[in-house]
């Protein structure tokens, strides 16, 4: 069995995997132009549709410090350009008048195998502000301190780990998520190893979805990535992960189980199905954000306004939606989940071109060069 940093003990009846049970096929790779630039975006999921996220602050992570700042014009665009043509693990933390979000991803210059050819490199949905404070105190409460796994020379056996590889990752491309048949909504953790870019076993980490400032479900990520949480109702959540192997916060939208739709002739045939059925999101390593300098990205006054509700309070946030209340449907079509406090922050029209609508699979997420 392959050794590790004594500081970074796996806990109780979690193991160390071979490479080949890694959860490696969804992407959080960036493709770099010739300038060493990529383009995103930021909008905030509401029951009134997709928002741009304006003035939000930008910051991109890397090798523990800050590679470039930016802020998102009008419309949520940013730009990142002068960035060295070499592969690196990196992280996106923004925050700003729409929430915050913030995810791990790995940067490759462009090339015959990885083109430059995607329009909008990056396009996020923020946790919201009705979230933003308890998504806060959640990590501020179980962030690791410094990087304590990958700060070591690279073995041969660190290189037999997979890169990812596939669609791209929700954190990098979608915004929802349908509900299974059996009533979970899965996802994965893709554990970036900032050395390599390679995908590693998750040794502690927990995720939990929040719904009008209600924790409302959480789960322990299992060493593969793999993580399930049951229970959730179709609306506007965000999706906070936090342990000693790292952070995320990004929005998403959850989406009903439909397993049919009635043809012309009514007769059943299955549903258009999303790109992607489940969650994918890669953490900011500790290397990059950590106890240490927490303070340089979250604000902790935002973080105490975030009250634990009991039981029967949280029962009622999450319970389901009243006859005749708004459905879910696409991005429009969310149970609230704070629009209407995002509503006067972000006054503009929806975003036009991405969305939490159902899509085949083989349909761009976005439009190409």
């Amino acid at each position: 069995m392959r050794a590790i940093p004594r500081r970074l003990q796996p806990p109780s009846g979690v193991k160390l995997l071979p490479p080949e049970e890694i959860l490696k096929n969804r992407s959080h790779d960036i493709i770099l132009d010739a300038n060493g630039a990529f383009t995103g975006r930021m909008y905030s999921i509401t029951s009134e549709g997709l928002l741009p996220a304006r003035g939000m602050s930008v910051r991109l992570l890397t090798d523990g410090g800050m590679a470039a700042q930016t802020t998102t014009d009008d419309t949520g665009l940013f730009t990142v350009t002068g960035l060295p043509q070499q592969a690196d693990v990196g992280g996106i933390f923004a925050s700003g008048p729409a929430g915050i979000v913030v995810y791990g991803v790995r940067m490759v210059p462009a090339s015959p195998e990885f083109p430059a050819d995607r329009e909008i490199d990056v396009e996020s949905a923020v946790v919201q502000v009705v979230d933003s404070p308890l998504a806060q105190q959640l990590i501020r409460g179980g962030i690791g301190t410094r990087d304590l796994r990958f700060n070591g020379p690279v073995t041969v056996e660190d290189n037999k780990f997979p890169y990812g590889e596939g669609p791209i990752a929700t954190s990098i491309g979608h915004d929802s998520v349908q509900i299974a048949a059996d009533g979970k909504v899965y996802g994965q953790v893709n554990l970036l190893d900032e050395r390599t870019g390679r995908l590693r076993e998750v040794l502690s980490m927990r995720v939990y979805f929040l719904h009008d400032g209600v924790e409302i479900g959480s789960a322990r990520v299992a060493p593969n990535g793999a993580f399930s949480v049951p229970g959730l109702q179709p609306g506007i959540h965000a999706l906070v992960g936090v342990g000693r192997d790292g952070v995320f916060a990004i929005g998403v939208e959850v989406l009903p189980f439909k397993a049919a739709a009635m043809n012309a002739a009514n007769g059943f045939v299955p549903v258009r199905l999303m790109l992607t059925t489940e969650i994918a999101v890669a953490p900011v390593g500790a290397a990059n954000i950590n106890s240490e300098n927490f303070g340089e990205f979250f604000d902790p006054a935002i973080a105490a306004l975030a009250e634990p509700m009991g039981p029967a309070a949280a029962a009622a946030a999450a319970a389901p939606a009243a006859p005749g209340a708004a459905g879910v449907g696409g991005a429009g079509g969310g149970s609230g989940g704070g629009g209407g406090l995002l509503g006067p922050l972000l006054i503009g029209g929806a975003i036009g071109g991405i969305g939490g609508a159902i899509i085949a699979e083989g349909d761009p997420a976005t439009p190409s060069k």
